[in-house]
């Protein structure tokens, strides 16, 4: 009986404050950056869901949304809570692409678009998250996309 009430215990407080909070430290963050009204955003997260689970990485979806004010706060709450500021503050307010960042260094690895189909996104996360867990014999990409990301959209002019 106290088995029984231990494990109904560990399932109460795994339910109450979810199954995440248990899981390891994610070798990459794939660091979407959308807008409702964009229509390269609403493309990308049609592919990048599927491209996450495809993957079979550890990477982190992390959100920032544009969309509206509250999505806004709640997207720079999401960097601020992993440590990548500097990531949001460069893009946010630009939709329609992914950065992927090692999550123990913060260095931005690359950039996912529209323009990618799931299953090369899911190769390019797949292989950025290899490299950002040590191991550098990943599969190198052969497609002609590039994954440069998009010049900076907000700019410290040292004012």
């Amino acid at each position: 009986m106290k088995n029984f009430v231990a494990f109904l215990s560990a399932t109460a407080l795994t339910a109450a404050f979810g199954a995440t909070a248990y899981a390891a430290s994610p070798d990459v963050y794939v660091v979407n950056f959308r807008n409702d009204a964009s229509p390269q955003s609403q493309k990308l997260d049609n592919e990048l869901y599927s491209a996450i689970s495809m993957a079979g990485s550890n990477a982190e979806h992390v959100i920032i949304d544009t969309s509206n004010a509250a999505k806004w706060e709640k997207g720079a709450h999401e960097a601020f809570d992993r440590d990548i500021v500097p990531v949001f503050n460069q893009w946010v307010g630009l939709p329609g692409f992914a950065a992927i960042v090692d999550a123990k260094t913060k260095r931005i690895m690359g950039c996912v678009n529209s323009t990618f189909s799931s299953v090369e996104i899911a190769d390019q996360i797949r292989s950025m998250a290899s490299r950002a867990s040590g191991n550098y014999m990943s599969h190198a990409s052969t497609g002609v996309k590039t994954t440069k990301c998009p010049a900076a959209h907000n700019v410290d002019l040292g004012n």
